[in-house]
């Protein structure tokens, strides 16, 4: 047990916590708590710089609650606040950001901030969910008690997969089974495929594994109970594939052998008029509505371009979707099988004037591309950012314009702070997306443009 303090919940941190001081004046934060609320805390963890603690007794309550505490939401850690405050909380974490972590100025951050895109409809908004099954319940971990928990009254998934869920319970409360950890589930409300993925992270020869799972999924008509779900609520199922995953590497990037159990091994979907083929474990983003804002607003900064860079560029979703006739583009990244899928949606879209390749974005070489002028450089790193070394090659190369697309504030605002802070590029526009309703995630598309 940590001592007990009365605080006062001045912020939200950049996670959704609420922070407040101490009498100590020291930094708290504590889940779950708003700006304005007033609350007894008992403080868990303590170091020379801040302290972390947990509510157990609220005393005043913020006009932007909307769910009572204690009563949190597998998944959504800021299912509580109300929708448009945390609207003004991502617009500000992504303004603070650049400002406190990237030190550029005020006077050039809050001229180039544009407000915040809303999600049109931000429940029920989520095509790719990974569920923990515990108990032969499919689970969600809750990220305040970090334990795995039945999501409830679901306000993120999508409403057909809530329908698969109750099938597949049902099949592993008939047939209790310690051969499988997770499920995952993929699907598009446009096309109406969904394709599931069975995880196990048993060590056993990878033929024993598939054979016990053919066997369990014969056994107990899986397949068969999936499409009946599925036809009934006007779905497909496209594909049920196997992932064994028995490192800890393995399962801390989905990776693993995969192995296609029936149909398919990917669901198609449709974004911005051009169909994608999303295979088992390949990128994609989550939320497709808000993507065609976010991919609408990079748009504008290509239309005049003769051709475009697309680093990281996953699927090709976001370079495919910007190219337009007569325009060039080459998209690079490190994994094989995004490639091979960004080629397969180049082909199914008819468009001959793409090219990728598998390449680590830092390893470019400007000079051999003959890139024809304009040319502007589209970045969508992973949340640890970009690699320094590209950074360096970005500011000798010095292309007219990057368009740098991020779902991490804090590295994004690392990342610009060498690129605007050099002097090399201006900052032009800061658009914030609400990608992740009810959570504390933000998407953020920044043009920049050569001095």
């Amino acid at each position: 047990m940590g001592y007990i303090e009365t605080v006062t919940v001045t912020a939200l941190g950049n996670e959704g916590q609420g922070v407040a001081d101490l009498p100590s004046g020291k930094k708290i934060f504590v889940p779950a708590v708003l700006p304005g609320e007033t609350c007894e805390v008992e403080v868990t963890s303590e170091s020379s710089r801040f302290a972390e603690g947990v509510c157990y007794n609220l005393l005043t309550i913020s006009p932007d609650r909307i769910l009572s505490y204690g009563n949190f939401v597998p998944g959504a850690d800021l299912a509580h606040l109300a929708y448009k405050a945390a609207l003004e909380y991502k617009e500000d974490k992504v303004r603070n950001c650049l400002i406190r972590l990237g030190k550029i100025p005020e006077q050039v951050v809050n001229p180039a901030m544009r407000q915040i895109l809303p999600c049109v409809n931000p429940l029920n908004y989520r095509n790719h969910m990974q569920y923990r099954l515990v108990g032969g319940k499919l689970c969600l971990i809750n990220s305040f008690t970090k334990m795995a928990e039945d999501p409830g009254n679901p306000i993120l998934e999508y409403d057909i997969f809530t329908k698969l869920r109750a099938s597949m319970q049902q099949v592993f409360y008939n047939a209790p089974t310690n051969l499988f950890e997770e499920v995952v589930m993929r699907g598009s409300e446009r096309t109406k495929d969904v394709l599931l993925e069975l995880v196990s992270g048993n060590t056993s020869a990878h033929e024993v594994i598939i054979g016990y799972t053919n066997n369990y999924i014969e056994a107990t008509s899986l397949v068969h109970t999936l499409q009946v779900a599925c036809q009934e609520n006007g779905y497909r199922l496209a594909g049920l594939t196997l992932r064994i995953s028995a490192t800890p590497t393995d399962r801390r990037t989905r990776g693993g052998k995969r192995v296609l159990l029936y149909g398919n091994d990917y669901y198609e979907e449709i974004l911005l008029g051009h169909k994608f083929r999303i295979h088992a474990g390949a990128f994609f983003q989550v939320n497709i509505p808000q993507a065609e804002l976010l991919y609408k607003s990079a748009s504008r900064y290509t239309l005049d371009d003769a051709s475009i860079l697309d680093l990281y560029c996953g699927t090709g979703s976001i370079g495919l979707s910007l190219l337009r006739p007569g325009q060039k583009l080459v998209g690079l990244d490190t994994v094989p099988e995004a490639i091979r899928a960004a080629k397969e949606n180049a082909l199914l879209n008819g468009m001959a004037n793409a090219t990728f390749s598998v390449k680590p974005a830092e390893a470019i070489d400007f000079d051999t591309l003959a890139m024809p002028e304009p040319m502007t450089v589209i970045v969508d790193p992973p949340r640890k950012g970009l690699d320094q070394m590209l950074v360096k090659k970005l500011l000798t190369t010095q292309p007219s314009k990057i368009v740098y697309i991020s779902c991490d504030p804090a590295t994004m605002s690392r990342d610009l702070a060498h690129l605007v802070g050099t002097g090399v590029y201006n900052l032009v526009s800061v658009r914030p997306v609400d990608m992740f309703p009810w959570t504390h995630h933000v998407e953020t598309v920044v043009l920049l443009s050569k001095h």
